[in-house]
């Protein structure tokens, strides 16, 4: 006699692997997407900085730039075109509205309050690797202080893959202070959002909750506060 599975065991069989299949395949999916997102962030990060270092061996110290005037869009366009010599750029938009999409999500996924494509004082650009960012100034002398984070040049806000999906600050979307000495995440251990509510809660009510999560990523190299409130072992 050949021994050997039964039809209807080998449907059972199929089945069940089919149902744990479609249990654990998101999970897994949404977890390399956010391999993803954190490793873009972190070249990101590099790239922006390896610039900033060029353009002050090539300009002087960022203190001394002509960037006025502050929050403006004049001051704004001066300081992208400090960066601009040393990224690869696929598309300039500069003043012009662009480059972003329409609106934002919190961390949390309410209505993020300060969209980039449509603000008055961002330069904006995509780089070649479809990675956007828009940069306001704080112009020149960079004086502004807030909070832990001192001689503010100006703010770097990027989108990890442009117009695509999800659009959400602490996923895609995240913030860096241009200090006069170095490019900072915003977010670092003990930060409670400043003027702006940029904050990593959980559950946070801010209108700028996620862009805070920068610092986040780049020490710990995960998106926990997805999953749950990491204030306590943040702060």
């Amino acid at each position: 006699m050949k021994k050997g599975f039964t039809l209807a065991e080998v449907l059972i069989t199929i089945g069940i692997i089919g149902i744990v299949a479609a249990m654990t395949l998101p999970a897994i999916v949404a977890k390399y997407q956010e391999k993803v997102l954190v490793e873009r962030l972190k070249q990101t990060y590099s790239i922006f900085s390896q610039a900033y270092l060029m353009a002050i061996q090539e300009n002087g110290p960022a203190e001394f730039w002509d960037i006025d005037p502050a929050i403006t869009l004049e001051g704004a366009e001066k300081l992208y075109d400090y960066f601009a010599p040393y990224l690869k750029l696929g598309e300039p938009c500069r003043g012009e509205y662009g480059c972003f999409v329409e609106q934002y999500k919190t961390l949390s996924g309410g209505e993020y309050g300060f969209s980039p494509k449509n603000h008055s004082m961002y330069a904006r650009g995509i780089l070649a690797n479809g990675v956007a960012f828009a940069m306001p100034s704080q112009g020149t002398g960079c004086k502004l202080t807030t909070e832990m984070y001192k001689d503010i040049c100006g703010v770097l806000y990027v989108d990890l893959n442009g117009y695509k999906n999800p659009n959400q600050a602490g996923i895609d979307y995240f913030g860096f202070y241009i200090t006069k000495k170095s490019i900072l995440p915003i977010g670092l251990s003990g930060w409670q959002g400043g003027d702006n509510g940029y904050t990593c809660k959980y559950k946070g009510t801010s209108n700028g909750n996620g862009t805070g999560c920068t610092a986040w990523v780049l020490n710990k190299g995960n998106m926990d506060y997805l999953r749950r409130d990491i204030s306590a072992e943040w702060d």
